[in-house]
Protein backbone atom coordinates (compact mmCIF):
# COMPACT_ATOMS: atom_id res chain seq x y z
CA UNK A 1 0.00 0.00 0.00
CA UNK A 2 1.15 3.45 -0.11
CA UNK A 3 2.58 5.54 2.28
CA UNK A 4 0.74 8.39 4.07
CA UNK A 5 3.65 11.20 1.88
CA UNK A 6 2.09 10.68 -1.57
CA UNK A 7 5.40 9.68 -3.54
CA UNK A 8 7.15 7.33 -1.37
CA UNK A 9 5.59 3.73 -3.23
CA UNK A 10 5.88 6.04 -6.39
CA UNK A 11 9.50 6.57 -5.67
CA UNK A 12 10.83 3.56 -4.91
CA UNK A 13 8.85 1.89 -8.05
CA UNK A 14 10.63 4.77 -10.03
CA UNK A 15 14.14 3.99 -8.88
CA UNK A 16 13.84 0.78 -9.47
CA UNK A 17 12.56 0.57 -12.85
CA UNK A 18 15.00 3.36 -14.30
CA UNK A 19 18.16 1.60 -14.63
CA UNK A 20 19.82 2.09 -17.95
CA UNK A 21 16.98 4.41 -19.37
CA UNK A 22 17.71 7.19 -21.15
CA UNK A 23 16.99 10.49 -19.91
CA UNK A 24 13.21 11.26 -20.61
CA UNK A 25 12.37 7.39 -19.79
CA UNK A 26 9.00 7.60 -18.41
CA UNK A 27 10.77 5.87 -15.08
CA UNK A 28 12.38 8.84 -14.85
CA UNK A 29 10.30 11.38 -15.33
CA UNK A 30 8.02 9.60 -12.57
CA UNK A 31 11.00 9.82 -9.86
CA UNK A 32 11.24 13.92 -10.83
CA UNK A 33 7.78 14.13 -10.16
CA UNK A 34 8.53 12.11 -6.85
CA UNK A 35 11.45 14.46 -5.96
CA UNK A 36 9.44 17.74 -7.12
CA UNK A 37 6.44 16.58 -4.59
CA UNK A 38 9.04 15.30 -1.54
CA UNK A 39 10.55 18.52 -1.62
CA UNK A 40 7.23 20.84 -1.82
CA UNK A 41 7.31 21.59 -5.63
CA UNK A 42 3.86 20.82 -6.41
CA UNK A 43 3.59 22.53 -9.65
CA UNK A 44 6.62 20.93 -11.29
CA UNK A 45 5.27 17.35 -9.77
CA UNK A 46 2.09 18.27 -11.66
CA UNK A 47 3.86 18.81 -14.61
CA UNK A 48 6.01 15.72 -14.46
CA UNK A 49 3.02 13.32 -13.78
CA UNK A 50 0.47 14.92 -16.36
CA UNK A 51 3.13 14.44 -18.88
CA UNK A 52 3.04 10.53 -17.93
CA UNK A 53 -0.41 10.90 -18.69
CA UNK A 54 -0.19 12.68 -22.12
CA UNK A 55 2.20 9.55 -22.89
CA UNK A 56 -0.76 6.86 -22.45
CA UNK A 57 0.77 5.55 -18.86
CA UNK A 58 -2.58 4.32 -16.73
CA UNK A 59 -1.30 3.85 -13.30
CA UNK A 60 -3.50 3.63 -10.22
CA UNK A 61 -0.42 5.20 -8.34
CA UNK A 62 0.89 7.91 -10.97
CA UNK A 63 -2.97 8.89 -10.52
CA UNK A 64 -3.10 8.66 -6.73
CA UNK A 65 0.26 10.95 -6.48
CA UNK A 66 -1.42 13.59 -9.17
CA UNK A 67 -4.21 13.80 -7.11
CA UNK A 68 -2.24 14.58 -3.97
CA UNK A 69 -0.03 17.24 -6.16
CA UNK A 70 -3.44 18.46 -7.11
CA UNK A 71 -5.00 18.58 -3.89
CA UNK A 72 -2.01 20.46 -2.23
CA UNK A 73 -1.84 23.13 -4.62
CA UNK A 74 -6.01 23.73 -3.78
CA UNK A 75 -7.25 22.55 -7.30
CA UNK A 76 -9.73 19.75 -5.43
CA UNK A 77 -11.87 19.40 -8.75
CA UNK A 78 -8.21 18.05 -10.60
CA UNK A 79 -7.30 16.09 -7.20
CA UNK A 80 -11.43 14.70 -7.35
CA UNK A 81 -10.22 13.04 -10.70
CA UNK A 82 -7.22 11.74 -10.51
CA UNK A 83 -8.48 10.11 -6.96
CA UNK A 84 -11.63 9.06 -8.82
CA UNK A 85 -9.17 7.56 -11.63
CA UNK A 86 -7.01 5.63 -9.12
CA UNK A 87 -9.95 4.15 -7.99
CA UNK A 88 -10.97 2.72 -11.50
CA UNK A 89 -7.87 1.53 -11.48
CA UNK A 90 -7.22 -0.24 -8.56
CA UNK A 91 -11.15 -0.58 -7.47
CA UNK A 92 -10.76 -0.70 -2.95
CA UNK A 93 -8.02 1.22 -2.34
CA UNK A 94 -8.18 2.76 0.99
CA UNK A 95 -5.57 5.74 0.76
CA UNK A 96 -7.37 6.78 -2.36
CA UNK A 97 -10.71 6.22 -0.67
CA UNK A 98 -9.67 9.00 2.00
CA UNK A 99 -7.72 11.05 -0.40
CA UNK A 100 -11.25 11.44 -2.40
CA UNK A 101 -13.57 11.78 0.71
CA UNK A 102 -10.82 14.57 1.89
CA UNK A 103 -10.43 16.29 -1.22
CA UNK A 104 -14.29 16.43 -1.43
CA UNK A 105 -14.49 17.82 1.95
CA UNK A 106 -11.59 20.83 1.28
CA UNK A 107 -13.85 22.15 -1.57
CA UNK A 108 -16.82 22.15 0.26
CA UNK A 109 -15.19 23.84 3.25
CA UNK A 110 -13.86 26.15 0.67
CA UNK A 111 -17.49 26.90 -1.12
CA UNK A 112 -18.82 27.31 2.35
CA UNK A 113 -16.28 30.47 3.01
CA UNK A 114 -16.67 31.39 -0.44
CA UNK A 115 -20.61 31.17 -0.80
CA UNK A 116 -22.39 30.21 2.45
CA UNK A 117 -23.24 26.90 1.20
CA UNK A 118 -21.42 24.01 0.12
CA UNK A 119 -22.09 21.88 -2.94
CA UNK A 120 -23.09 18.59 -1.76
CA UNK A 121 -20.63 16.40 -3.28
CA UNK A 122 -21.60 13.21 -5.23
CA UNK A 123 -21.44 9.86 -4.17
CA UNK A 124 -22.43 6.78 -6.06
CA UNK A 125 -25.22 5.21 -5.61
CA UNK A 126 -25.42 1.80 -3.37
CA UNK A 127 -25.45 -0.34 -6.53
CA UNK A 128 -21.94 0.73 -7.45
CA UNK A 129 -20.52 1.44 -4.03
CA UNK A 130 -21.35 -2.73 -3.41
CA UNK A 131 -19.11 -3.26 -5.78
CA UNK A 132 -15.95 -0.71 -5.27
CA UNK A 133 -13.74 -3.28 -4.79
CA UNK A 134 -13.85 -5.30 -7.61
CA UNK A 135 -12.60 -4.11 -10.98
CA UNK A 136 -14.65 -4.12 -14.20
CA UNK A 137 -12.18 -7.04 -15.80
CA UNK A 138 -12.65 -9.21 -12.72
CA UNK A 139 -16.27 -8.84 -13.13
CA UNK A 140 -16.77 -9.65 -16.56
CA UNK A 141 -14.19 -12.49 -16.38
CA UNK A 142 -16.43 -13.84 -13.13
CA UNK A 143 -19.35 -13.77 -15.69
CA UNK A 144 -17.53 -15.43 -18.48
CA UNK A 145 -16.59 -18.27 -16.37
CA UNK A 146 -19.91 -18.94 -14.34
CA UNK A 147 -21.84 -18.65 -17.40
CA UNK A 148 -19.43 -21.15 -19.00
CA UNK A 149 -19.27 -23.65 -15.98
CA UNK A 150 -23.57 -23.47 -15.61
CA UNK A 151 -23.76 -24.47 -18.85
CA UNK A 152 -21.02 -27.26 -18.35
CA UNK A 153 -22.92 -28.03 -15.46
CA UNK A 154 -26.25 -28.23 -17.52
CA UNK A 155 -24.80 -30.36 -19.77
CA UNK A 156 -23.75 -32.90 -17.03
CA UNK A 157 -27.61 -32.52 -15.48
CA UNK A 158 -29.02 -34.00 -18.49
CA UNK A 159 -26.97 -36.71 -18.46
CA UNK A 160 -26.71 -37.83 -14.80
CA UNK A 161 -28.35 -41.11 -13.48
CA UNK A 162 -28.25 -40.80 -9.92
CA UNK A 163 -30.52 -39.07 -8.01
CA UNK A 164 -28.18 -37.78 -5.38
CA UNK A 165 -25.52 -36.79 -8.59
CA UNK A 166 -28.99 -34.78 -10.30
CA UNK A 167 -29.69 -32.98 -6.86
CA UNK A 168 -26.03 -32.10 -6.77
CA UNK A 169 -25.44 -31.13 -10.14
CA UNK A 170 -28.51 -28.76 -9.43
CA UNK A 171 -27.35 -26.99 -6.67
CA UNK A 172 -24.04 -26.82 -8.35
CA UNK A 173 -25.30 -24.97 -11.71
CA UNK A 174 -27.97 -23.07 -9.19
CA UNK A 175 -24.54 -21.35 -7.77
CA UNK A 176 -23.06 -20.37 -10.83
CA UNK A 177 -26.37 -18.73 -12.11
CA UNK A 178 -26.14 -17.07 -8.95
CA UNK A 179 -22.70 -15.83 -9.48
CA UNK A 180 -23.44 -14.83 -13.03
CA UNK A 181 -25.86 -12.85 -12.03
CA UNK A 182 -24.43 -10.99 -9.66
CA UNK A 183 -21.06 -10.53 -11.25
CA UNK A 184 -23.66 -9.26 -14.72
CA UNK A 185 -25.45 -6.75 -12.15
CA UNK A 186 -22.25 -5.32 -10.74
CA UNK A 187 -20.53 -4.62 -14.61
CA UNK A 188 -23.61 -3.16 -15.52
CA UNK A 189 -23.42 -1.18 -12.45
CA UNK A 190 -20.03 -0.21 -13.02
CA UNK A 191 -20.70 1.15 -16.38
CA UNK A 192 -23.50 3.21 -14.81
CA UNK A 193 -26.15 1.24 -15.85
CA UNK A 194 -25.37 1.74 -19.79
CA UNK A 195 -25.08 5.53 -19.38
CA UNK A 196 -24.15 7.36 -22.59
CA UNK A 197 -20.67 9.22 -22.31
CA UNK A 198 -17.70 8.82 -20.34
CA UNK A 199 -17.68 10.78 -16.83
CA UNK A 200 -15.49 13.38 -16.23
CA UNK A 201 -15.13 16.13 -13.54
CA UNK A 202 -15.39 19.65 -13.30
CA UNK A 203 -11.91 21.37 -12.71
CA UNK A 204 -12.84 24.39 -13.39
CA UNK A 205 -15.05 26.94 -10.82
CA UNK A 206 -18.34 28.66 -11.81
CA UNK A 207 -17.65 26.96 -15.71
CA UNK A 208 -20.24 28.08 -17.89
CA UNK A 209 -22.86 25.76 -19.63
CA UNK A 210 -24.11 27.34 -23.04
CA UNK A 211 -26.22 25.98 -25.81
CA UNK A 212 -24.12 25.35 -28.44
CA UNK A 213 -20.15 24.85 -29.08
CA UNK A 214 -19.56 29.04 -29.25
CA UNK A 215 -18.43 31.37 -26.58
CA UNK A 216 -21.28 33.71 -27.39
CA UNK A 217 -23.60 30.96 -27.21
CA UNK A 218 -26.60 31.27 -24.66
CA UNK A 219 -25.46 30.56 -21.38
CA UNK A 220 -27.70 27.87 -19.87
CA UNK A 221 -26.03 27.17 -16.64
CA UNK A 222 -23.00 27.51 -14.46
CA UNK A 223 -21.14 24.12 -13.14
CA UNK A 224 -19.36 24.19 -9.89
CA UNK A 225 -15.88 22.76 -9.39
CA UNK A 226 -15.81 18.95 -8.21
CA UNK A 227 -19.53 17.82 -10.32
CA UNK A 228 -19.56 15.07 -12.81
CA UNK A 229 -21.12 15.55 -16.14
CA UNK A 230 -21.19 12.51 -19.01
CA UNK A 231 -18.94 13.57 -22.01
CA UNK A 232 -21.15 12.71 -25.06
CA UNK A 233 -18.87 14.11 -27.85
CA UNK A 234 -16.47 17.03 -28.73
CA UNK A 235 -16.60 19.86 -30.96
CA UNK A 236 -13.68 21.87 -31.47
CA UNK A 237 -12.93 23.46 -28.01
CA UNK A 238 -15.86 22.59 -26.68
CA UNK A 239 -17.30 19.33 -25.16
CA UNK A 240 -21.34 18.19 -25.52
CA UNK A 241 -22.21 17.06 -22.08
CA UNK A 242 -24.75 15.82 -20.37
CA UNK A 243 -25.64 17.19 -16.62
CA UNK A 244 -26.45 14.82 -13.91
CA UNK A 245 -30.00 16.37 -13.84
CA UNK A 246 -30.43 14.87 -17.14
CA UNK A 247 -30.20 17.99 -19.45
CA UNK A 248 -27.65 19.04 -21.95
CA UNK A 249 -25.13 21.43 -22.97
CA UNK A 250 -21.55 22.80 -24.01
CA UNK A 251 -18.62 23.25 -21.87
CA UNK A 252 -15.59 24.45 -22.86
CA UNK A 253 -13.17 21.27 -23.20
CA UNK A 254 -10.50 22.25 -20.91
CA UNK A 255 -12.69 22.88 -17.77
CA UNK A 256 -13.06 18.91 -18.02
CA UNK A 257 -11.04 16.28 -16.55
CA UNK A 258 -12.27 12.51 -18.26
CA UNK A 259 -12.44 9.75 -15.33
Amino acid sequence: MRSAVCGALALLAGIALAGSAHADSLPEVFARGNAAYARGDYTKAIREYEALNESGVRDAVVSYDLACAYGATGQYGAAIQHFERALREAPGDDDAERGLKLARDLLGERQARERGEAIVAERPPLSSALFASLGENTLAVTLLVSSLLWSLFLVFLTRAKGEAVRIGLGIASGFFVLSALISGFGLWAKLDFGAEGRRAVVRVDRTPVREGPDPAARLAAELNEGESVRVLAREGDFAQVRLGRGSEGFVPAGALGEI
